[in-house]
Order: structure tokens, then sequence, then C-alpha cells
């Protein structure tokens, strides 16, 4: 792959990995130590100046995007604004439609990017990220950055060695709506599907959700820590799709190792970008990515994101490379299109029953993260709609896929298992009956029979009824 460049003439492939450096406050540390006493003694009068400059007020705003800057309207790119009116109306009303009769302006001010103090107009942190040019945000935003790279299985460096197209090693210190416009067309070019046919429809099972993607890069950009060093990394490995980004998880209490996060309520680190990125369309509106991230996986008979690899300075998130269950993504497209699609609880429950073996209630409540009570509700649940069955015997219960649902994955493998191939046609040989023994004598007297006369294997039959009065052809074979 060639290196390009962005507009502010910045190498993507091969890009400055350093940071400007910044002194502290006070200027350079000094080679030498001050001592200072403990407790000084303090004039009345400063002591009372500082008491009354402790006062609490309000407390800063966290969130990375409010951030004012030096930054002016001039900074911004009209390019991008479009770029997100554009998206507003390819996302097929999930968007904010509002914005996209809006100008340049009232969208920054809607999105509440930009505020007026003053009379002067402060652009924030937030409209460098959305629609800074790069120039702006190398110079505002120095520690926002993003890098694509496939990492060789022998070497575990970028890039496969003899296989130049499938090379990549780009860093980006583009906007965000750009960026995600970027990576998620990479990610398309590189995602194959299978496909499958449910009765007379035909859908793809990619190897990776897109929608689980998206939501998991739109996570890492809306949930990084932007005062922390380092980029939101998306690697191809042998193990499937990284995505890393700086910052550990934003509520401490949470365990990345289940899919209980999927449980949680969404707490965003800035609720400025996230509120971008759902009216942009780019992620739902309800604010449960994680969750969708793992509906869309499991519905398409592939593993849940992976969490377990986080840190307190980095959240990874891993969709595994597994081979997709066909048979149970035929299932899940069947309940769909029946009007009675899997939920992610059902999704959770039923694919684990199945391959690890039934379930006792509080496997249930562990793997759902709720309570004993409320994950029997959610398997009595299933119960009723023949999702599941009781089993078990002492007195232990437990859970176990219904007999309804393991006859239609029986069916749907026998419907997806792979056909032999026809053999060769061979000609076609005459009746006996129809050849002349060899020991008749034609009558000479007689005449031929029209009808009887034998038809060219390449003359079609004529159909016969109701058929052969109005024309009507065979249809093909399916």
């Amino acid at each position: 792959m060639q290196d390009s460049t962005d507009s502010s003439g910045e190498s993507m492939s091969d890009p400055d990995g350093t940071l400007p450096r910044q002194d502290l406050p006070g200027g350079r540390p000094g080679p030498g130590f001050t001592c200072v006493f403990s407790n000084p003694p303090v004039p009345a009068a400063q002591s009372a100046w500082q008491s009354a400059r402790a006062t609490p007020g309000p407390p800063p705003n966290p969130d990375f995007a409010a951030r004012r800057t030096s930054a002016g309207w001039h900074d911004l790119d009209p390019r991008e604004f479009d770029r997100l009116r554009r998206l507003v109306g390819a996302a097929g009303g999930k968007g904010d439609g509002a914005l996209a009769t809006m100008s340049d302006e009232q969208i920054a001010r809607s999105l509440g990017v930009v505020v007026t103090e003053g009379g002067r107009t402060q652009v924030l942190a937030g409209a460098v990220l959305l629609f800074g040019r790069p120039e702006a945000v190398r110079r505002h935003v120095p520690q926002h950055e993003a890098a694509i790279q496939v990492i060789g299985p022998e070497t575990g460096e970028p890039g496969e060695p003899g296989a130049p197209r499938t090379r990549m090693n780009d860093f980006f210190r583009w906007p965000l709506l750009r960026l995600t416009e970027e990576l998620l067309a990479r990610f398309r070019a590189r995602n194959p599907g299978r496909e499958i046919r449910y009765e007379l429809v035909r859908t793809s099972v990619p190897a990776y959700a897109e929608q689980a993607f998206r939501e998991l890069l739109a996570n890492a950009f809306v949930h990084r820590d932007y005062r922390a060093v380092g980029a939101v990394h998306t690697q191809w490995t042998s193990e499937g799709i990284e995505i890393t980004s700086p910052g550990g998880f934003v509520d401490a209490g949470r365990a990345p190792h289940t899919s209980a996060l999927s449980a949680r309520p969404p707490r965003p680190r800035s609720p400025l970008l996230a509120d971008a990125f759902r009216r942009a369309g780019i992620t739902e509106r309800s604010g449960r990515g994680i969750r969708r991230a793992y509906a869309a996986q499991l519905a398409g008979g592939l593993a849940g994101p992976d969490f377990h690899r986080s840190t307190a300075d980095c959240v990874i998130a891993v969709l595994p490379a597994q081979e997709a269950d066909l048979p149970f993504a035929h299932f899940a497209l069947g309940r769909s299109y029946a009007g009675s699609p899997l939920e992610l609880p059902d999704l959770l429950v039923l694919t684990t029953a199945l391959r690890d073996g039934p379930l006792r209630t509080a496997d249930a409540a562990e793997l759902l993260g709720t309570g004993k009570e409320q994950a029997r509700r959610q398997l009595t649940g299933m119960v009723g709609r023949g999702l599941l069955a009781i089993d078990g015997d002492r007195g232990t219960r437990v859970w176990a896929p219904s007999p309804d649902v393991r006859r239609a994955l029986r069916e749907a493998a026998s419907q997806l298992r792979p056909r032999p191939a026809p053999g060769p046609r061979t000609s076609s040989v005459p009746h006996p009956t129809s050849v002349p023994h060899p020991t008749s004598v034609p009558n000479p007297a007689s005449k031929p029979n029209p009808a009887s006369k034998p038809r060219p294997a390449s003359e079609p039959r004529p159909a016969s009824g109701a058929r052969a009065a109005s024309g009507a052809q065979a249809a093909p074979g399916i």
C-alpha cells in the first residue's frame, strides 16, 4: 500500500511517533532541590485571601470535549460539516435529521461544541475533534491519533510478508467523523462473508458483524482518555480484530472479563462526543453499544466481544476470529423473519447452553449480570417461548435448549450441508419397445404415422392439457 498524506502534509503510514514536549507550569526542574517548611508562618491578610480563594465553586467539567481551546472558527473544516450532513442522510432516520438543514455554526452550537462568552465565540476541544482541520487537531489535541494495522502471524509486526496488498500500518490524525468512515471502509474491504438462504431470502454471514465493529470503534473514540498519550489501535491479528483505546473503564466497578459488562447502564467519558455520534447516526441513540455488539456477534453464530485483557490504563476489545455457526445463524434469522427475534439474554443463554451444556439458575444469573430471581424470570419466559426446557434430577433444576430448538438446528444443518455436484449427463437411449424388431418386415402399403415418428432429442415435448392450450412453459428448476 502506498503512503498517503493528509491535507497538512502528514504521512499517515510513517508518522512522527513523538508528541510535543511540554514543561511543567513552574518551568524546567533545576538540578538541585529546595527545602520548605511544612507549616510556614502565613500573614493574617494572606491567610484570609487564601481562605476566600479556597471557597468551593462549581466543579470543573470532566468532559475533555468541553474544554476551552485557543482554536478559532478558521480551524474548523467546512467539509467535515458536510460529512456530518451526509452521514445523517445516509443513516435512514437513525440520526437527527434536523442537523442536515442547519448551517455550520448552527450545527456546532446544537452539538454544544462552541459557546459564546462576552460576545466572543469559544471553540471547544469537541469541535476540533469532530470538525477540525488535521493541523488544528495536531496543535490543539496532540494526544489524538488512530492507527489501523495488520499484524503478521510469524513476526508479530505490522504487515504480512509476501502479501503487499494486505500490508497495512497507517496512522491518522484526522477528525473523528472522517476517521470513522475511513476505518469502516477498510473493515468492509477485509471482512469476507458466507451466504445462507432462509426460504427465499439470501443473506451473508460475515466473519465479523459490522454493527459490532462499528459500536466498538465508536466506543474507543468516545470513551478514550484524551489526556492520556497514545493512539486508538485497530489491529487484525491471528486472534481476531483488536481495538485498543487509552484510559481504563469509566466505571471502575465493571467486570470487563464477563458479558455482564453489557448489562451496565451507559456512562460515557465524553457525553458531548457520545451525543454527536448518536445524532450523526453512527451509533444508536439508546447508548448501549456493548449490548448491540454482543447481540450482533451472537446472532451471526459468532463469539461475543472479549474484554478480559483490559487494564486500568487501556480498554482492549477483541472480536474473536471464530468460524461462524451457520445453523445457529440460520435459526436466529428464521426467528427474526417470523416476528420473534432473539434478544440479547436469549442469545447469551442459548449459545452458552449449546456450547457448555445445561445451566443452573446461578450460572444464568452470573452470565446475565443479574440476581437469581431476575434470571429465573428470564429463563421461565424462554421456556414459555419454546426456547428452553427444564431438566435435571434429584431436585437440581437445570435449563437446557428445548427439543424444538435442537430440531430446528438439525434441519438448518441439513439445509446448509453442501450438496454433491451433479454428474455428467448421459445421452438418452431409445426405449427397447420403440426399436423395430430385426425380423419384422415393414408393409410397403402402410403409410408412416406422423404421430409415431421419433422426435429428435433437442425438440421439446409439447405441453398437454390446459398448459398446452394457454401456451405456458415449464418453470426452470430452483
